[in-house]
């Protein structure tokens, strides 16, 4: 026994799980072989009264399958053998003839909840790291080892479908509340009350929480459980393309099996999950998830870290990292040009914490003692401790230097200055920096308390030791920082606004809003390329396209009807509520005075505004990885699926571009270019991978021709 180990004392055994030179315990094939054999060697023990399972990890009781098992898997077949070895093992767990009960403290995800789930009790620790979830719709799947079958039956359908369709993550109060659990109590106190619990089993006096009456009358009656379907299946629709296959193959299993044997529903589980196991998508999904893994530890040890903060600009983007930072933080400073806008402020980012408050993961006062860190000032005072200040003031290059021979004069000369430019070169923003070493662009995107995604940008002087602290601030931050390098735009808009500038092309030759935008979103983007616009701001974008535009001259022109919003109509979008659609309330509708001198009313079918929008940024792509502003194509994956929300599924723009066929995008450019002109001219990397027959997965060496 390596994984796994039993003891038992008089008549309670204990099944602990403490994986051999790991930080977590996992359900790897030999782990589940192990589990096997001593389940093997007590179940016909009529000595033991009960068994309780457990972990000696910290934080962890079993935190999943071992999803590098799962990638592995290329057979179906090969998938559901496993499966239905796991199947029998916890089959075998739940059928032992004493009570079994699972001691969670920590976090019990996909697996480990399904083999907690084959116990008869479960108790969970109040501390903060307990948390329970079945987030394998992340990773193109859904739970595998009875999740469907046994949760329903335990916490009701309209429970199970959320935890499952949205690999949701409860707390021990909340799984406490739906009857996930059946009591909770402190870690500390686990011999007393544990021992409690046993005895109060044993005695059978543990009260099982009993679901709400109104919900179990909607789950029992076929056409109320029917309408329980039709609008989740109507809540997927608004969120998850047909496209991807998981969240809609999780429904149907558990509407086929919600009413069938046990029997009957794990062998639904076991096929569906094993074909959605070797799907290319799920493919996908495991290779971010093991991305974001890796960049949320590449950082070394850091001595000094950052504590202390500033801020100066307090518009959108400044009011979410003000946010960020009091969440994470110990001190917060924020410098503004007028005392009297502070209470605006320090209500803009409370704002922002309602929604911790709702989901119950910070009570009120735990936000009144994060927003009591911020102090304020308007003339840079009380800024010398400040271990690390950010600019985020309008995008204008003479300003940003402005306030950084502001700040320089006010800080120590060991404090890290970083700006939140969205597409200034670095290297152009330090030029008049005394302390190069300590300068760097630190770019969030919008809304900074959703988007993970952080690229860090060094100016050619910017130390080691100054990206690495800013590295480990943002992920204890909770963010995923990317290091990229200099050039106008970065990565993400550097790529992105291609995309959006052929948008606005297409219409201009006689296309309209809604259907460009109904096209890219059924191709699996977040939203479509107008109403991101309006989304992001009108003026910010144009601010930022024009930038682009000085910086690669023809090849990225700022469209005509992109000059017109801006420049004659003065629309914003959202935020004035009038853009290239018109907000009323809960209505929207197109803004026709956008297209009036633009009426050519051409015909396009879906599949040219996809290869335009798309193929362009392909092409941009390619030539950051020619320029070394990245060396690595995944990165560009994990940049555009965390920055814009390309569709996860489809393994970010590169595994995109893999897929279709890089010979087939270099021909649709070549058509283009002929077209439309420099704007589709194919990169140099693009028509050598093309001629060595290689992709972006197989051809990283011809980066450095």
């Amino acid at each position: 026994m390596n994984n796994v180990y039993l003891e038992v004392i008089q008549d309670i055994a204990t099944i602990t799980f403490d994986l051999k030179n790991e930080k977590i315990n996992k359900l790897s094939f030999e782990v589940l072989e192990e589990f096997d054999y001593l389940l093997n060697q007590i179940k016909d023990d009529t000595s033991i009264k009960v068994l309780v399972i457990q972990s000696a990890k910290e934080n962890i009781f079993i935190a999943g399958a071992d999803i590098k098992e799962i990638e592995a898997m290329k057979d179906e077949s090969e998938v559901y053998e496993q499966i239905k070895k796991g199947d029998k093992i916890f089959e075998k767990l739940e059928s032992l003839p004493y009570t079994t009960i699972a001691y969670i403290n920590g976090a019990c995800m996909g697996g480990g909840l399904e083999l907690a789930l084959a116990c008869n009790y479960r108790v969970a620790t109040t501390n903060h790291k307990t948390k329970l979830a079945f987030p394998e719709i992340k990773l193109g799947f859904f739970p595998g080892l009875g999740g469907t079958q046994r949760a329903p039956k335990l916490i009701g359908l309209i429970n199970s479908l959320d935890m499952i369709l949205t690999g949701k993550t409860l707390d021990s109060l909340k799984a406490l509340k739906i009857g996930l659990v059946d009591e909770i109590f402190n870690h500390g106190q686990k011999e007393t009350k544990l021992e409690e619990f046993v005895n109060k089993v044993l005695d059978n006096k543990v009260k099982r929480k009993e679901r709400n009456s109104i919900t179990k009358f909607l789950e029992n009656f076929y056409f109320t459980r029917e309408f329980i379907y039709y609008k989740t299946l109507k809540s997927i629709e608004k969120k998850v393309n047909r496209d991807f296959n998981a969240p809609y193959m999780a429904l149907e299993v558990i509407k086929q099996t919600f009413n069938n044997t046990y029997e009957v529903g794990i062998e639904v589980e076991a096929r569906a999950f094993s074909k959605l196991a070797v799907t290319k998508e799920s493919k996908h999904m495991i290779e971010l998830f093991f991305m974001f893994e890796r960049l949320n530890k590449d950082f070394n040890k850091v001595d000094d870290i950052i504590e202390n903060v500033a801020i100066v600009g307090s518009g959108t983007m400044g009011i979410g990292i003000i946010w960020l930072f009091s969440k994470f933080l110990d001190e917060v400073r924020i410098k503004t040009r007028k005392i009297s806008q502070v209470k605006d402020i320090v209500k803009a980012v409370s704002k922002l914490y309602d929604s911790s408050i709702k989901r119950r993961s910070l009570t009120k006062n735990q936000v009144d003692f994060k927003l009591n860190k911020i102090s304020y000032t308007h003339d840079f005072n009380g800024m010398s401790n400040s271990d690390f200040v950010i600019e985020a003031v309008v995008e204008d290059e003479n300003i940003k230097k402005e306030t950084f021979s502001q700040l320089e004069d006010a800080l120590n000369s060991n404090a890290i200055i970083a700006t939140n430019t969205s597409s200034i070169s670095i290297e152009k923003l330090s030029e008049n920096i005394h302390n190069k070493k300590n300068f760097l662009g630190v770019h969030f995107f919008n809304p900074v308390n959703i988007m993970p995604l952080v690229e860090i940008i060094p100016n050619s002087k910017t130390s080691k030791k100054t990206i690495n602290r800013v590295k480990e601030m943002l992920i204890r931050c909770g963010k995923t920082p990317i290091v990229v390098g200099d050039c106008a735009g970065f990565i993400v808009n550097r790529i992105l606004l291609p995309y959006l500038n052929e948008a606005a092309f297409i219409l201009e030759e006689g296309s309209n809003i809604k259907t460009i935008d109904k096209v890219l979103k059924d191709f699996g983007m977040p939203m479509g390329p107008f109403t991101l616009a309006d989304t992001v701001g009108i003026d910010v974008g144009y601010k930022v396209a024009t930038i682009l535009n000085q910086s690669y001259g023809d090849r990225m022109p700022v469209a005509s009807i992109l000059k017109r919003v801006h420049d004659e109509l003065n629309l914003l979008g959202k935020k004035e509520n009038k853009g290239f659609y018109i907000y009323k309330g809960f209505s929207t509708k197109v803004n026709e005075e956008v297209t009036l001198p633009f009426n050519l009313n051409r015909q396009f079918n879906d599949e040219e505004i996809i290869q335009r929008c798309l193929y362009i940024m392909v092409n941009e792509a390619c030539r950051c990885l020619e320029e070394k502003i990245v060396t690595d194509a995944n990165i560009i994956n994990f940049a555009m699926i965390t920055g814009t929300g390309f569709p996860a599924y489809k393994g970010g723009l590169l595994s995109y571009a893999n897929d279709i066929g890089l010979e087939n995008i270099l021909n649709a450019l070549k058509e283009f270019h002929g077209r439309y002109g420099k704007r589709f001219e194919p990169s140099k990397l693009l028509i050598k991978l093309v001629e060595e027959k290689k992709d972006f997965k197989t051809g990283e060496a011809l980066w450095n021709f």
